[in-house]
């Protein structure tokens, strides 16, 4: 299980960082995916396919918002300070990781979004952003959760996205708001730090 302490050495990033990069990856590629649509001839006529559209958004924008959030306030509130044996990841490296790492996934995302567009037009874009848009709620819900507690929440680098299986998710750790303002360590050619 990986609730079980987790012990040694160990990377974190944030996780408003890392669940934000989600919610704008799937905004985005909501949004160039619903274009597509709307600009390709489609077998369902333009203007029910935009209606069914905005219905999906609202709905997939809720679900986004509110999925999981007992268990997002449950493991908020009960994060570990984080020892001093981590490593945080500043946020600019934990954005650059989730875009390398997730490049093919939104580029293919993208085309299916672009075939569904022949069928029933923005629809399923417009759906895909919804769903981003609402965990981009969740994230400034939580962002919220931190400033008012003066605390940052933070997760394993192993755990990628933070979508999969609850139990597959390790505990979370909390620092103050200081170590949000850390910078990658630049070694220059010599090898010295600077």
């Amino acid at each position: 299980m990986r609730e079980a302490a987790v012990r040694g050495p160990y990377a974190l990033a944030r996780v408003t960082v890392v669940r934000g990069a989600v919610a704008r990856s799937l905004l985005w590629t909501g949004v160039l995916g619903a274009a597509a649509g709307a600009l390709l001839p489609a077998l369902v006529p333009r203007l029910p396919a935009a209606l069914a559209g905005a219905g999906l958004f609202l709905a997939a924008a809720v679900y986004g918002a509110v999925r999981r959030r007992a268990w997002w306030r449950d493991r908020a509130a009960t994060a570990q300070r984080a020892p001093f044996t981590v490593t945080v990841e500043p946020a600019r490296l934990t954005r650059r990781r989730h875009s390398a790492d997730n490049g093919l996934r939104i580029l293919g995302g993208l085309a299916l979004l672009a075939g569904a567009g022949l069928a029933v037009g923005p629809a399923a874009g417009m759906a895909v952003a919804g769903l981003g848009a609402g965990l981009l709620l969740s994230v400034r819900r939580l962002a919220r959760w931190e400033r008012g507690r003066e605390v940052l929440l933070w997760a394993s680098t192993d755990d990628g996205w933070l979508l999969g299986r609850r139990s597959a998710t390790g505990p979370w750790s909390s620092t103050g708001p200081a170590a949000g303002r850390v910078r990658p360590v630049v070694r220059p050619a010599g090898g010295a730090r600077r």
